[in-house]
């Protein structure tokens, strides 16, 4: 009897912790109890983040105000007509050489007297060898 009694009493706790461990749940309902306690961590969370962002970024800011206040404080005021103000057209550089564009040659005329090159005109009035006589006496060939 002892022993029934043990076992009866052994049962009863288990089906105690069991009925009372999920209070009814089902497992969808728990898994969203879970996403929603995520959830509100995560947006605790961020908007702790932001917060201490938004002092840093306010401060780094003030503080480079504070410089810029005071390095134009230190900085001396333009006088009455005696400096120049250093402005903000940037460094000055001197102007490129302006070339003057190639005198404009008529295709035509030229072609018309025989050729472009001055050179090999001139040796054809004067009867002396042109360019393409040279070439061919250096390649070995001709007269």
């Amino acid at each position: 009897m002892n022993k029934k009694l043990l076992l009866a009493g052994a049962v009863a706790v288990a089906g105690f912790f069991t009925l009372t461990a999920f209070d009814g749940k089902t497992l969808a309902q728990q898994k969203e109890e879970i996403a929603a306690a995520v959830t509100a961590k995560l947006e605790m969370l961020r908007t702790e983040k932001t917060a201490e962002c938004d002092t840093r970024v306010q401060t780094e800011a003030t503080t480079r105000i504070e410089a810029w206040k005071a390095e134009m404080a230190a900085a001396p005021a333009p006088g009455k007509g005696g400096t120049k103000k250093g402005g903000s057209k940037g460094p000055k550089v001197d102007p490129l050489p302006v070339t003057p564009p190639p005198a404009k040659v008529d295709p035509k005329k030229d072609k018309m007297d025989g050729g472009t090159k001055v050179e090999e005109k001139n040796t054809k009035m004067e009867g002396g060898p042109t360019n393409t006589e040279k070439k061919k006496k250096k390649m070995g060939g001709g007269n």
